[in-house]
């Protein structure tokens, strides 16, 4: 009997393999050869981030090219705005091209924190992962990972699922501590060793080229004052003040408790200058606007207002979750 046990075992072995069947191992293995083999990829979907209730919705294009070179757009499918994140020989750059603004970080970006549109990122997750659970589909490979979203304690797990016949990312749902889905991304296209242009990740091309294919009237500004959903424990908003200036108001907020921070927004305004201006922090994902987060602010754009939050008292993380949680529709 147990021989016969045996010889059941080696044939459905034999036959799993004629099948075409593939370990978890052996996906993983394949997925990153096919990354190490390709000299490029360019990628297209549409990415969805639920803030409290809010969808936003980005249609995004990414390239990268051997060895270091990314561009990651994404345009606003409401307001058609777009923000591009760029990556080349001379650092990492945030280009808003409606508003001619150039940010240039010192900055390990992608590798800082989960990127839910890049390949390069999802391996990380996958590799990183030593629990990371995997199965075999109809048609897909799915792998459920940790999520490493820098200072968003909020986003704690990810699934990941690759086309079975290309091996290509198809979709990405990254939930909360509830299991929420909080952001996800829908691959259209994903095409290995594709040919880009000469200066495809050059700055000022890129701005050029945007800001000529745009239109015109992208940046709508709210007419709500934005308000964050999230305080920490204990802290209240003790004062308001409207400042007027030439393109509105500013308005400043100060919350007080055990962690004190105070917000700044005001209406976004066209640069007329081309110059650059560094940041001393990372690029990091505000409701699938870049903003910039250094060691106790972090600046963004939200619904055309720009925001500054900063505080001796928040933690990086913290500073994010309130960034994250700042809407029109929050309770005032």
């Amino acid at each position: 009997m147990k021989k016969l046990c045996l010889m059941f075992a080696v044939v459905l072995t034999v036959l799993l393999a004629a099948c075409g069947e593939m370990s978890q191992q052996d996906v993983v293995d394949k997925l990153t050869s096919n990354l190490e083999d390709a000299k490029s990829y360019y990628a297209t979907g549409v990415m969805e981030v639920d803030n409290n209730g809010q969808v936003y919705q980005y249609n995004v294009e990414v390239a990268y090219q051997k060895p270091e070179n990314y561009k990651v757009t994404l345009k606003n499918e409401t307001t058609n705005n777009e923000q591009i994140i760029l990556k080349n020989d001379e650092g990492v750059f945030v280009l808003t091209p409606a508003l001619n603004k150039q940010f240039k970080f010192q900055s390990d970006w992608p590798l800082s924190s989960s990127q839910v549109y890049l390949y390069q990122s999802l391996m990380t997750d996958i590799l990183n992962d030593a629990e990371a659970t995997f199965e075999s589909g109809e048609d897909a490979y799915t792998f459920e990972t940790k999520a490493n979203y820098h200072g968003n304690r909020d986003l704690v797990s990810q699934k990941i699922t690759f086309d079975k016949k290309s091996l290509t990312p198809a979709e990405v749902y990254v939930v909360d501590s509830e299991g929420e889905p909080r952001i996800s991304m829908k691959f259209s296209s994903f095409n290995f060793d594709e040919k880009l242009a000469d200066g495809y990740f050059d700055c000022q091309q890129t701005m050029e080229y945007s800001q000529e294919t745009m239109g015109e009237g992208v940046i709508n500004v709210l007419d709500d004052e934005l308000y964050p959903a999230y305080l920490p424990e204990g802290t209240t908003l003790v004062n308001k003040q409207a400042i007027d200036i030439e393109e509105g108001q500013r308005i400043i907020m100060t919350f007080s408790g055990d962690q004190d921070f105070t917000m700044i927004q005001e209406p976004v305004t066209y640069n007329d200058s081309v110059g650059v201006e560094s940041v001393a922090g990372q690029p990091v994902m505000i409701n699938g606007t870049i903003g910039a987060l250094s060691e106790n602010s972090i600046t963004w754009v939200e619904g055309g207002v720009e925001c500054f939050l900063v505080s001796e008292t928040l933690d990086t993380e913290q500073l994010v979750s309130v960034a994250a949680s700042v809407s029109n529709l929050a309770e005032k």
